[in-house]
């Protein structure tokens, strides 16, 4: 029975994964390596890296090791077959007949010491798309056109002959899959609209058709999430990009455009960033080397030394086993400063599962507008339509909770810029048809709700101490302590860390100082309310720091880079905790 029980599981696996490899694997027996190398920015001879990257990858096999301490499996173990080559975008410096006809000598699949031996599978960058053919747009889209119709040429090819399984023909996106992994190349990014339509609904059904029994997911795009990529990557295509990939097993996520070697981390996910293929600052041209070999995953960069294919594995390295513990936890202690500036408010901070956000009201005109300056009135900008709508339309949808598996509520803090008696007044109003969502009292009686909603800046002090019904609450300070203000009245306490400190970071906080923010901490705490400092250096070190003492909400003007902080101090905890 056992042995019947095994051949059916391992045929269904075979019919559920159209592999574009000719070998089958799963689980244990699963050994795949490929190269990812990005921005080629290949150009006019004479050549130069344009086959110093082609003559070192044909020297791989046989002779690539991951060092020592890569992932269990695979250190010191020396590759013994390369599965293909992957770009991750800007193939091409420029549309030249010329320049593609010397790619295609050395990138199409061939024999000789200067020509690739592996599949290819070709990536589009920037300078693909919008590629510099002269200073007029006609000429650019000239380009575009012809390095697109080059592509879809290859792509068309490949699906033909079942070397690709999945195409959207308007992005050029497409998937493979070698042995049970399935790989992903969505161009230039995940939600790239400028010369196509976007590929997310396809990447939804893609990984949906392909990836849903668990296969390892390899995804590769162009635009990273380092400092200068994001920029061009809008943040509503990453919030749904990560959305998705949070349902599957993915097993590493490479990108490239930077032009250095890097391990950047966004939303828990490690993303490795390819070097270039030429030299410069950071020494010769680089491409990475992935291998999975049964539940273990490691990258390595591999950098030519000269035309003869010689090279060294250099760092950043990357080491997994799978599946990735990828963070999913709600972050009770995350704050969004000034939500209102990010791309998407409300939306963003939700991406990262953030349990507080602050949006800064004026009233005009008997409307409530969003924003740090007094704004001109506009539709777009009112709290209705930015936050009190959203929420309340997420609530329904997830039965009477901003986030389904939360324990506590979701707080929304509103800074009042000015006339918080005005403010106040109308927020009653435009709350009233939802009052059941929120946390309330009720005749002295605490009720809580889905979002505790509370005032700060120039708070209506005298209107709402009074009623002793209410579903607002009143961001307290740090001189109101011992004033017998309960909780219910006031459950947060915020104040200006340079009012009290003039510590800014460097070396260790001063005794004096650090006695008095624990007395502080200590204080509110036994009040039952929750802490929290604004005008603090927005940095990592203050964040950690911030944790480390017991500090309730932690404001942040970057949601990834709190995001990632959150997550390394969850990972030490555990980690102290399991000693």
């Amino acid at each position: 029975m056992k042995i019947k029980y095994l051949f059916l599981f391992a045929l269904s696996a075979l019919f559920a994964s159209c592999s574009s490899s000719k070998e089958k694997a799963t689980g244990a027996d699963r050994d795949v390596t490929v190269v990812i190398a990005g921005d080629l920015h290949f150009d006019f001879p004479p050549e130069t890296d344009q086959y110093y990257h082609v003559v070192t990858m044909n020297r791989l096999e046989n002779n690539f090791k991951f060092p020592s301490d890569a992932a269990p499996g695979i250190a010191n173990e020396t590759v013994k077959k390369l599965d293909g080559v992957i770009f991750a975008g800007d193939m091409f410096d420029k549309a030249r007949p010329e320049i593609l006809s010397l790619y295609r000598e050395r990138y199409e699949t061939g024999k000789g010491e200067k020509t690739i031996h592996f599949p290819v599978y070709p990536g589009l960058g920037n300078h693909d798309i919008d590629p510099g053919v002269s200073d007029k747009g006609f000429d650019n889209l000239k380009g575009r056109s012809f390095t697109l119709h080059y592509i879809d040429s290859i792509l068309n090819d490949k699906l033909a002959k079942k070397e690709i399984l999945n195409l959207h023909p308007a992005s050029r996106s497409y998937s493979w899959n070698i042995a049970d992994m399935h790989f992903v190349q969505a161009q230039r990014f995940s939600g790239d609209t400028d010369y196509c339509e976007s590929n997310l609904d396809w990447l939804e059904d893609d990984l949906k058709t392909y990836a849903s029994n668990g296969n390892p997911v390899v995804y590769i795009q162009h635009y990273g999430v380092d400092p200068w990529a994001i920029k061009w990557w809008p943040q509503a295509a990453r919030n749904r990009l990560f959305d998705v990939l949070d349902q599957y097993n993915v097993a590493a996520f490479l990108v490239g455009h930077t032009h250095t070697p890097s391990l950047q981390h966004y939303r828990g996910y490690p993303i490795y960033q390819v070097n270039n293929a030429w030299p410069d600052e950071d020494g010769n041209g680089s491409f990475a080397v992935l291998r999975i070999k049964g539940n273990s995953v490691s990258i390595a960069s591999c950098r030519w030394t000269d035309d003869k294919g010689n090279f060294e594995v250099v760092p950043p390295y990357q080491n997994e086993v799978l599946p990735m513990e990828i963070n999913k936890e709600i972050h009770f202690n995350a704050f969004s400063h000034n939500d209102y500036s990010r791309e998407n408010p409300l939306f963003d901070a939700l991406a990262f599962r953030y349990n507080c956000v602050e949006a800064d009201l004026w009233p005009i005109n008997g409307e409530l507008y969003v924003s740090h300056d007094r704004p001109e009135p506009d539709p777009a900008i009112t709290f209705e339509n930015l936050y009190l709508k959203p929420l309340i339309a997420r609530i329904q949808k997830n039965k009477g909770k901003v986030y389904p598996n939360s324990d506590r509520p979701f707080y929304l803090m509103i800074d009042c810029k000015t006339k918080g008696e005005e403010i106040y007044s109308l927020l009653k109003k435009q709350i009233e048809p939802y009052k059941e969502y929120f946390c309330s009292i009720e005749n002295g009686v605490y009720k809580e709700g889905a979002v505790l909603f509370f005032l700060s800046g120039e708070r209506p002090k005298k209107s709402l101490p009074q009623e002793k019904s209410r579903f607002t609450f009143l961001d307290g300070q740090i001189k109101d302590l011992g004033k017998g203000i309960p909780a219910s009245l006031a459950p947060v306490i915020s104040d200006n860390y340079e009012d009290f400190f003039t510590w800014n970071g460097e070396g260790e906080m001063p005794a004096d100082q650090l006695k008095k923010m624990r007395e502080i901490i200590a204080q509110v705490h036994q009040e039952g309310k929750l802490f929290r400092w604004w005008g603090a250096p927005d940095t990592p070190e203050f964040k950690r720091f911030f944790i480390k003492e017991g500090v309730d909400l932690v404001g942040a003007d970057d949601l990834n880079g709190l995001y990632n902080v959150l997550l390394s101090t969850s990972l030490n905890d555990k980690s102290v905790g399991s000693e």
